[in-house]
């Protein structure tokens, strides 16, 4: 059988109310041959300190430790590296400390790897919770070529539902950490522009949290001014220049930069 190492990092602020069923949701996975790789990035409050402690026995949950907050991209390199070197693992799938995976969510993506071998990183669709704009079912393109078109302007993968090919981090790929916020964005772009393919599986296998608060801390100049420079290179990478791509790419910016109840209702109804 296949092996899955699920990585997630956790720092403080991450609530034990929403980590506990988070971590719960992959050790209750029907798939058995699934690992838990969390990273601990820098402080964190007492009490998910202590069930990390009390996880941590277990025989299928690996905990590393850093003293000092690196951010969620090194967090997750760190993990990638660590279970790159073990050797042992076929698959490695992201997770968030505070969204829940479907009980079959594992085993539906390894048997969508073994049977699309052209396929190297696969999401899937998401039910959004937690806010007045949450999604009941965010959809996203399903085929590679839809994938590549729809990625110059448009996150191709809800992060937390991702699974990778292990042997996509070879040779050294990894997030990107020279960004702002948008970590999972360039390594995507990065993957397409090196010719890995992408699918996302059409059933609802993540339950995605959401606050109200989820949109304000999106609203950066910073992250708008980041994200633009990432997808115009993309955009020139992939020879998919065109007014239109141009067009959109640059309303990212406003988009960044809009007052928070605007933003709430482009997420509610025009996404």
């Amino acid at each position: 059988m296949k092996k899955v190492a699920v990585i997630c990092s956790v720092y403080k602020g991450d609530l034990i109310e929403y980590i506990k069923p988070a971590m719960k949701s992959v050790l209750n996975q029907d798939y058995k041959f699934c690992e838990l790789f969390i990273f601990v990035d820098g402080d964190i409050d007492s009490d998910v300190l202590l069930y990390l402690n009390e996880l941590e026995v277990k025989k299928y949950v690996t905990i590393i430790y850093n003293k000092e907050n690196v951010g969620l991209a090194q967090g997750l390199n760190t993990l990638i590296d660590y279970i790159i070197e073990k050797g042992s693992h076929d698959y490695i799938a992201r997770m968030d400390s505070d969204d829940l995976s479907r009980e079959n969510r594992i085993s539906e993506q390894v048997n969508f790897l073994e049977t699309n071998h052209d396929i190297d990183v696969v999401g899937t669709y998401c039910k959004e919770f937690g806010s007045s704009y949450s999604l009941d079912v965010k959809k996203l393109p399903l085929v590679h070529e839809e994938l590549r078109s729809f990625s110059v302007v448009r996150c191709p993968f809800v992060h937390p539902t991702v699974m990778f090919r292990a042997t996509v981090f070879n040779n050294n790929i990894r997030y990107p950490i020279n960004t702002l916020m948008t970590e999972d964005m360039a390594l995507w772009l990065d993957l397409l522009s090196k010719g890995f393919r992408f699918a996302n599986i059409p059933q609802v296998l993540l339950d995605y949290r959401l606050s109200e608060s989820t949109i304000g801390r999106r609203i950066s100049f910073g992250k708008a001014k980041s994200e633009l420079l990432i997808r115009l290179k993309y955009m020139v990478q992939s020879k998919q220049v065109s007014f239109k791509n141009l067009i959109l790419v640059f309303l990212r910016i406003p988009f960044h930069c809009a007052p928070e109840f605007v933003l709430k209702y482009l997420y509610k109804y025009h996404r």
